[in-house]
């Protein structure tokens, strides 16, 4: 059974082609973790394996800044090593719905994962598709579900009313709903601009608003100013979508300080659907954990 150390370097540890000047593949950050293949003839230098962005890379660095993780921990880099498996475990916490993607979609989110870090740990990976099932109705739905009743949009928004009556108006009726409760904010035009509706929820993790549309878009190198609907209609914009929202908010970090509430308020604004988020937190980690 290989062992798995991690990089203690402060500024990161460089990965070489051959020991002890070959030349750079990549610079692993503090807190990488490696894979342990074989210590090389010249002292004080292994040979490893690791992840470095979408890339599984083998290469030569120091033993000096490797410490060894002990016990070994449970989480392999890549994660998913089995895609047999790992569509089982998916389906345990995803539902049915998983059917709906099937296996295929295990590569891309493996490459969207290991990409964006979050593969990285368990504490990590279980946030992420903790958050994502609660923002997503547990994946049933990659559009934001408008459609309130009276009561329940009182409920909901009653800020945006000037009384029950009032938001008793708009029931049953999703886009003039968005409209209302969504103008003037997020970088969204008045209520007569239709921005509220065009850059409602969408996706896993319910991108909102026309600045994060063009925020993530920018990132990702996608029009979705333009193009909305690619965020609900194409699954792998869909995950790469929730994958860079969290990098964007700084999430992996919160994550590895078990911050459930700093990172829902980070995606929600607030703290809404908190008791939630934990009850599908502790599901995650009882699969994954």
């Amino acid at each position: 059974m290989e062992k798995v150390y991690e990089v203690t370097a402060a500024n990161g540890l460089r990965l070489r082609e051959s020991a002890p000047n070959g030349n750079v593949i990549t610079v692993m950050p503090h807190g990488t973790q490696v894979e342990l293949l074989e210590k090389s003839e010249l002292d004080g230098w292994w040979k490893v394996q690791t992840t470095a962005g979408k890339n599984i890379e083998t290469g030569y660095a120091s033993a000096h800044f490797l410490m060894e993780l002990n016990p070994r921990p449970k989480f392999r880099v890549p994660f998913f090593s089995s895609l047999e498996a790992s569509f089982d475990r998916v389906h345990r916490f995803v539902g049915t719905v998983a059917e709906q993607y099937g296996e295929e979609m295990l590569p891309k989110l493996n490459e969207v994962l290991t990409e964006y870090k979050i593969n990285r740990s368990p504490r990590r990976f279980t946030h992420f598709m903790a958050q994502l099932a609660h923002e997503s109705g547990h994946f049933r739905y990659t559009e934001e579900n408008l459609n309130y009743s009276a009561t329940g949009l009182w409920n909901v928004f009653r800020k945006y009313f000037d009384s029950p009556d009032h938001a008793a108006t708009f029931a049953g009726r999703p886009q003039e709903i968005a409209n209302r409760v969504y103008a003037n904010r997020m970088g969204n035009g008045d209520e007569a601009s239709g921005d509220g509706y065009r850059y409602r929820g969408r996706g896993f993790i319910q991108l909102t608003g026309k600045d994060n549309y063009r925020q993530i878009g920018r990132r990702l190198g996608l029009d979705l100013v333009e193009n909305p609907d690619l965020v609900a209609s194409d699954i792998e914009t869909t995950l790469r979508v929730a994958a860079d929202f969290w990098d964007s908010r700084q999430l992996n970090r919160l994550a590895d300080k078990d911050d459930l509430r700093g990172i829902t308020k980070r995606i929600n604004g607030g703290y809404n659907g908190l008791a939630d988020r934990k009850k599908l937190l502790a599901q995650a980690r009882a699969i994954w954990g």
